[in-house]
């Protein structure tokens, strides 16, 4: 199946970051993926770059006949595809383009502009080629933008079909429960670090990443944790530099065990050791398909691809090594997740060559 063949390549590379703006994207992803689809890529009549159109250009318009435009395309830098709907919907209403399409690597918006309502209750379709399988995301470009169907008419009917289904509600509503599934396992940041900021305004002390996972993961299992008993407020002592209070806390790596004071210092520590022994294992670990979470990256060369978007986030991480930032602001479960992706690269035996305890 050469297009799902193409989209497995495609995830592979947007996964490793290998489009980094709107020319990549249209080169390496858009006109691959059309040429699987049967359209001439390479034919300006049939696939018209930058075609202007009421004072402005559309990244691309599918033509047929030749040089007839029938679907509006529109690129956008990886993660900056959200507001692009407006100048597409502008574009496609000044030249009666009755399908446009949304595309920024990541995710592909399908729209029936000529339809009622917002953008958003216009877009037929929104298929994140990250999230499903490569079969699944071959079908719905199918079913959309292939040549065939499109010259023919029949994947606009179906778009409209789409439109007027009232099952995508319903399909809606049964995923919900999925959705929030995800968000709270992948530790979505914005929910975490609202109600954390919440509860720090009600009573000037905020949570542990790791009490604010667990508060969420009894939410979804539906029940509401009991509050615990509140204990004397008793002015905790001034702990001196030294050896960690808890000795179960730490690493052994070859035999030598290294006492830490805090799950956060064995994940360091264990990092740092790994960079020791070999110079070029911080950016295999960040090409590494577990180094990317649903909306972070966690081992990264600049703080802010480790918290896109929040840069009031951005102190919560710790350069381990001279250029590279590790992710602070997670949970025990993904300080986990991260040394054993560590262990992976650097090709160290857990319990056998590495033995911790967070």
């Amino acid at each position: 199946m050469p297009l799902q063949d193409a989209l497995r390549s495609i995830v592979s590379s947007l996964r490793e970051g290998r489009f980094p703006n709107e020319q990549a994207v249209s080169q390496g992803v858009v006109l691959r993926v059309l040429h699987e689809l049967g359209w001439n890529a390479w034919d300006p009549h049939q696939v018209w770059p930058e075609y202007s159109i009421g004072g402005g250009r559309v990244d691309f318009a599918l033509c047929f006949p030749a040089q007839n435009p029938v679907v509006f395309f529109e690129v956008k830098q990886p993660g900056r595809g959200e507001g692009g709907d407006q100048q597409l919907f502008e574009y496609a209403f000044h030249r009666g383009v009755q399908l446009a399409v949304l595309c920024d690597g990541k995710t592909w918006s399908f729209y029936l502009p000529g339809e009622q309502g917002s953008y958003e209750e216009r877009r037929v379709y929104k298929l994140d080629v990250l999230e499903r399988d490569s079969v699944e995301a071959a079908e719905k470009l199918e079913r959309y933008l292939d040549y065939h169907r499109v010259s023919s008419g029949t994947a606009l009917d179906d778009a409209r079909r789409d439109y007027r289904d009232r099952s995508r509600r319903v399909l809606a509503q049964k995923t919900i429960a999925d959705a929030w599934r995800d968000l709270v396992e992948g530790e979505e940041p914005s929910i975490m670090d609202r109600l954390s900021t919440e509860v720090e305004t009600k009573c000037g002390i905020k949570p542990e990443p790791d009490d604010v996972m667990t508060f969420l993961r009894q939410l979804r299992a539906g029940t509401i944790p009991c509050p615990v008993s509140p204990l004397p407020l008793i002015e905790p002592p001034i702990r001196p530099p030294g050896p960690p209070t808890d000795p179960r806390c730490g690493f052994e790596l070859n035999g030598q065990w290294s006492g830490c004071r805090t799950a956060k210092d064995v994940m360091i520590g264990i990092l740092q050791r790994f960079t020791a022994t070999d110079a070029s294992f911080p950016e295999r670990c960040y090409r590494h398909p577990e180094n990317q979470g649903r909306v972070r990256t966690y081992i990264a060369k600049n703080t802010a691809e480790l918290y896109p978007n929040r840069p009031d986030l951005e102190a919560m991480s710790f350069e381990f090594t001279p250029g590279w930032f590790v992710a602070t602001n997670i949970s025990n479960q993904v300080k986990d997740r991260i040394i054993r992706m560590a262990c992976d690269v650097a090709g160290i035996t857990l319990n056998v060559h590495l033995r911790y305890s967070l």
